[in-house]
């Protein structure tokens, strides 16, 4: 029997540490690259599968406010992992810790999800022997409460980072610029969700996309 394992990542304002796996151990056999310049997968994730993914929503009110975000990011998540993800209608009871239907992202959109860091919001996902499987986000809908200033970009940046989290990548153990941009990775762990300005994914997540592709490879030799 396959199990399931979930963990969970906050949106909060110090980095974590990342461990960096070489490219092959001491036969030379090739190894998962789970980590990089300005990336890093969440241990034990390494790979993604080829089966599609479907975003569904805790409740009514969190599918209507989050739908037109979750479409542009489904949208890019399906381009850049291969695999096709859709947002829908359905309505899937989210729970911290706890693995939801297989290739599934649930979300759920409410006033201080974690009442001990009530200007946060947090995600985490599910894998089954290193594959990613299942992930659920909580959005503060106090981001859209007025006298925040707040702005669409800010709140789109934070859904693209959770639901990164929610497919197995976490913040990076360094945040370097991109040499074209000038962009640091999405997946910093900045010190404000205000500095999240671009609306997409940065070449860095780009390249964590790539290796949990390439990745399905490497872990079946």
């Amino acid at each position: 029997m396959n199990r399931r394992y979930a963990a969970s990542t906050a949106f909060a304002l110090t980095l974590a540490a990342g461990a960096v796996l070489t490219p092959t151990d001491a036969r030379g056999a090739t190894r998962p690259i789970t980590s990089g310049h300005g990336w890093a997968l969440t241990k034990p994730v390494t790979h993604i599968d080829t089966k599609p993914w479907v975003i569904g929503f805790h409740d009514s009110r969190s599918r209507t406010k989050l739908t037109p975000y979750l479409k542009k990011t489904a949208a890019e998540l399906t381009t850049r992992l291969g695999v096709k993800v859709t947002v829908s209608s359905r309505i899937i009871p989210a729970r911290r810790y706890t693995c939801g239907p297989t290739h599934t992202i649930t979300f759920r959109y409410m006033s201080k999800p974690n009442p001990a860091r009530p200007n946060e919001s947090f995600a985490g996902g599910c894998n089954v022997r290193g594959r990613a499987d299942s992930g659920y986000a909580f959005i503060n809908s106090d981001y859209w409460a007025k006298g925040r200033r707040i702005s669409e970009a800010q709140r789109m940046n934070l859904i693209w980072h959770e639901t990164a989290h929610t497919i197995g990548l976490k913040h990076p153990a360094t945040c370097p610029r991109d040499k074209k941009t000038g962009r640091k990775p999405l997946m910093c762990d900045v010190n404000s969700y205000r500095s999240l300005s671009s609306r997409r994914y940065t070449a860095f997540e780009v390249k964590a996309f790539a290796n949990l592709r390439a990745n399905r490879a490497r872990v079946a030799r």
